[in-house]
């Protein structure tokens, strides 16, 4: 017992990765949780979890994450599992592949976008009807 506690001395397990301004980073970045870049990465990035660029950060990937948030420079392609936000302040010159799309007045989106079904709609066969919805306001 007294060796886990040693090893976690400083309270980093299980802690996301945060590249800050002013750290310059080469090369490919994986990882099982969050990652955060407020420096500048080049390489690739590829996450199970949340990609989030700050304000300060410049990055040239291609990235692979659940959800992806763009307040800074990014430039390559995106697939999100999840969503990718581009904020006011986001630069993305790049094609996304994405379930969600934002982008927030004032971003700039070079590129395309491909949006992919959810999963409960990805079996679903192109001649099956769509469970019909109805529209309260419309009824008599």
């Amino acid at each position: 017992m007294a060796r886990k506690i040693l090893e976690d001395a400083l309270g980093v397990a299980g802690s996301e990765t945060i590249i800050g301004t002013g750290v310059t980073v080469r090369g490919n970045l994986h990882s099982e949780s969050d990652i955060t870049i407020d420096g500048t990465l080049n390489g690739d990035i590829k996450t199970t979890g949340d990609v989030t660029i700050g304000l300060n950060g410049r990055v040239t990937a291609n990235v692979e994450a659940a959800n992806i948030t763009i307040a800074g420079t990014l430039t390559g392609d995106i697939h999100a599992s999840g969503e990718v936000s581009i904020r006011e302040t986001g630069h993305v010159k790049g094609d996304i592949k994405a379930l969600g799309l934002a982008i927030s007045s004032g971003a700039v989106f070079i590129g395309r976008s491909l949006m992919e079904a959810p999963p409960t709609l990805a079996n679903h066969e192109p001649d099956q009807q769509l469970p019909e919805t109805t529209n309260p306001a419309t009824k008599d």
